[in-house]
């Protein structure tokens, strides 16, 4: 055999036994081990057994029972901590725009209710009726006010309500209707259990040890809670939570039947890496799983066994009707009105010509619109940034209340 055609016929050996994308055969051979291990957990992550959790008990040992204040929801998890209502005021004051930037979630859901993505749900469908208004002079109106229009952001949680009105408002007390879920609670009897709700079916996978898994549809996510209380029926603390996609096991075992077939033809070199890599890649697999999800386990561990444990489901099917009386000011961290109190004025656009200038808490122009932009300074009394035709950049002013005039400060 020439020297020549050995060394082609090694090439051609290294290239057999190698995939396109630099793998060897071991290696490919050791990815499908991979992702039959994969699967074979997946299929079998109704047998699941928790013994991983025993550190975090003892850690909350100390600690086995909820507080009181439980169900009080951390607002600042899903709601950035943002400035207070703005207000803006359009001559000649048909119109006044209040923009929310955030709902104080732990003050509106009173008497310890619960939080779940369906108050979030229902935010754009709530109605608001505004009841009294206080206004900067110092007068009121007393009378339910019409609300011109209403538009919800996509931020979540920002509410722009579209008022009429005469003069700039401090603040004003409203109602919030929405509905919320009806909460449906279910006693767990034991492992095997089926409910039947209105939104799907939760199939009880394990109840004890410390740990209660469910298994429901995706859909049902937000829901769902689990509670357990001791012989006393106190509620006990909860130490962690997973979630994890469920699978159908006849879906399961086809993967599997062809991984296995795979690696059995790449043994007897039936099958080349390449292709081994081109239809069972882990990379493949974890695309198929993702579209083949039918359902979800959601498992609760508790800081010790418990007497007793219940499901938790807010019916989306029946609702109850939630008021809320609030005022605005309640929101505000910090407020322009105080500003606009101290000066006497308010920024305020008109609607013909788009300039800004101020008007007084009569609702009248102190200060006609010139200004391509004006802003107040917070915290300062008195002091705008301003922009004209004539400026290539904002200026500072000064308001003199007592003459009604703004003037420049700085070029």
């Amino acid at each position: 055999m020439s020297k020549i055609f050995k060394i082609v016929l090694t090439i051609l050996l290294i290239t057999n036994n190698s995939c396109s994308n630099g793998q060897s055969k071991q290696e490919c051979q050791d990815m499908l081990d991979d992702n039959l291990a994969l699967l074979e957990q997946l299929l079998n992550n109704d047998k699941h057994v928790a013994t991983d959790f025993k550190e975090m008990q003892a850690a909350f040992s100390n600690q086995p029972y909820q507080k009181e204040n439980k169900t009080k929801f951390d607002e600042s998890y899903h709601f950035r901590k943002g400035y207070p209502p703005l207000t803006d005021y359009i001559y000649p004051n048909t119109h006044i725009k209040l923009k929310f930037d955030r709902f104080n979630i732990a003050h509106t859901l009173e008497n310890d209710y619960p939080f779940t993505m369906d108050f979030i749900n229902n935010i754009d469908q709530a109605i608001f009726k505004l009841k009294k208004i206080y206004f900067l002079d110092g007068s009121v109106q007393d009378q339910e006010i019409k609300v011109v229009d209403k538009i919800v952001s996509e931020q979540l949680g920002d509410q722009i309500l579209i008022l009429e009105g005469t003069k700039p408002i401090k603040s004003f007390d409203y109602s919030m209707e929405t509905h919320l879920n009806k909460e449906i609670n279910y006693e767990i009897t034991g492992t095997g259990q089926r409910i039947a709700t209105s939104a799907g079916n939760i199939e009880v996978i394990h109840c004890g040890n410390g740990y209660v898994r469910i298994k429901t549809s995706e859909s049902m996510r937000h829901l769902v809670r689990i509670l357990a209380t001791d012989e006393k029926g106190r509620q006990l603390t909860t130490v962690a939570a997973e979630q994890r996609n469920a699978y159908k096991k006849d879906d399961l075992r086809i993967l599997i039947a062809n991984m296995e077939q795979a690696k059995a033809l790449l043994d007897k070199d039936e099958i080349t890496c390449a292709e081994v890599h081109q239809k069972y890649s882990s990379e493949k697999l974890n695309a198929k799983l993702d579209g083949m999800a039918d359902s979800l386990f959601l498992t609760q561990y508790f800081v010790s066994d418990f007497k007793k444990a219940t499901i938790v489901f807010w019916d989306n099917a029946k609702v109850v009707k939630q008021v809320y009386e609030r005022n605005s000011a309640d929101q505000a961290d910090l407020r322009h009105e105080d500003f606009y109190e101290t000066c006497s004025c308010v920024v305020a656009q008109d609607k013909k010509s788009e300039l800004y200038g101020l008007i007084g808490l009569d609702g009248n122009w102190i200060i006609e619109p010139k200004f391509l932009e004006l802003k107040a300074q917070w915290g300062t009394e008195g002091l705008f940034w301003g922009l004209t035709d004539a400026d290539k950049k904002q200026v500072e002013y000064v308001f003199d209340k007592e003459n009604k005039k703004l003037t420049k400060i700085r070029e």
